[in-house]
Parts: C-alpha cells; structure tokens; sequence
C-alpha cells in the first residue's frame, strides 16, 4: 500500500479525532480529547501536524509534533496515531520520517520521542538516530479514584474482550469495592456499570495489581499464581488463562492522561 502524506487541515479534524478513540480503544490509554484539543494543536504555530492517507484518500494515521523554544529549540514527539487495522510501522514510519526532516530544517537543537510507545516504534525511531536514554525521568502513577479509573478503561476492555470469538457471557473486574462488567451480545461486547446476569468470570484485584497489570509490568498469569489476583469462575482454566491474557495482555502504554 502506498501513504501519501500532506500536512493535516482544520477540515480533518473529525476524522482526527475518529482515529484517536479506534486507537485508544486497542491501544490502552484513552487521554481526555475531544475537537477543541485538535483545533488548539493545528492553530499553534510551533505544532507540526501531519497526516497519512491511503489509497482512498482517508486518513489512516497522523503524527502531532512541536517545537519547544523555550526549551532551547527542541524537537518533541508528541502523537503517533495509526488505524489498529493498518500496519503500524508502514504508516508511522514515513510520517516520522517526514516531522524528523521538519526538525532538522528548523534547526531543532535536539529531537525527543517518548519511550512509552508501541514496541513497533523501537524499530523506527533507531534508524533516524535516536538512542534509548532512561535517565530523562522517573514515572510513577497513581490510582486515586478507582471507579474512574475503571470506568476510562472499559472500552478498552470490551474491545480486547469482543475479539474471543469462544467466549460468551458477562465478566466482572472488581478492585477494592468497585467494578464494572462485560457482556458479550451477539458479536459485541458491552461494558456495564451493572448487571442482574450471572457472572462466568470475576476477576478480583488490588489498585496496586490492577495499575501494574495495565501498564504492562507485571504479566497477569504469574499475578494468578503468586496470589495478588484472584477469580472467581465457572470458565475452565484454559479458558480462564485466555480470557484473563486478551484482558492484559501486557502492552506498554502509548498515551496517557491523569485520572
């Protein structure tokens, strides 16, 4: 498939925005963002906003970038953004390619891409130049509202959960006293903040296993095993384990906002 590129258009921003949540979806980290943020990132400036489109002249990815004066003149990558359906590195590749060559016509007096992205990233980014740094900052996060936290992420969990095609039933995730459910209805799966139905899987976890869980530290059959989760299930256990595995699959994050 050929990507054409151009620079992105207030018009696109709909379909920007579309793009985002079919991403954030799949990809866990669903940042608060609506047509205002788009509307601000492509009037500024110092932002360089390009998008992807395909054979059928649709959007099938952007990259959001900007140039930090107050930092010295340097180069961030802020966004990249590709269809799930596509191949991430096919797309995301020349737009890097294309903001990198931005960068380096404006002078940028160093260029940064952050480190929590989609390993498929790890193999654009080195042959641009960049090197792997650990000693740019500490990350830490904190649950402080449990059912909030629950509740951003369960699309995501409905989205992971509707590509079972053998499983069927409601699924319960409870942390400290709170939850929410899934429910498989005919090929989709719909999250819940209630259900009478019987549960065939509940799942029983800690903030502290629930956030390493969803950030991709800890691997959710090892957190099985040791104890720090527990389920409830009518499921067998292969079953479980599958179920339990496209739940967290162990991903790292690729955008972010505080809940």
């Amino acid at each position: 498939m050929q990507v054409q590129l151009r620079e992105a258009r207030e018009e696109d921003i709909p379909q920007l925005l579309n793009l985002y949540n079919e991403f954030s979806k799949t990809f866990v980290g669903a940042a608060s963002r609506g047509l205002k943020d788009f509307r601000r990132n492509l009037r500024k400036k110092d932002n360089i906003n390009w998008v992807a489109l395909d054979d059928q002249n649709s959007i099938i990815g952007y990259v959001h970038a900007r140039l930090r004066k107050e930092r010295f003149n340097r180069g961030e990558f802020e966004d990249i953004i590709v269809n799930p359906k596509h191949d991430v590195e096919q797309v995301a590749r020349p737009l890097v390619e294309k903001v990198n060559d931005i960068f380096v016509k404006k002078r940028a007096t160093s260029i940064v891409a952050g480190s929590m992205r989609n390993p498929v990233y790890e193999k654009i980014f080195p042959a641009l130049g960049f090197l792997e740094s650990e000693s740019t900052g500490v990350f830490m996060y904190a649950i402080l509202d449990t059912q909030k936290f629950l509740n951003e992420l369960s699309l995501v969990f409905a989205n992971r959960s509707t590509r079972l095609v053998e499983w069927s039933g409601t699924t319960q995730i409870e942390c400290e006293g709170h939850s929410i459910f899934l429910q498989r209805k005919n090929e989709d799966v719909e999250p819940l903040v209630w259900t009478n139905q019987p549960i065939e899987c509940k799942v029983i976890l800690t903030r502290d296993v629930l956030r390493k869980l969803v950030f991709g530290v800890s691997d959710v059959v090892e957190s099985l095993n040791t104890g720090e989760l527990r389920v409830e299930t009518t499921l067998s256990h292969e079953r479980t384990t599958t179920l339990l595995r496209a739940l967290f699959p162990k991903k790292r994050f690729l955008i972010m906002d505080g809940w």
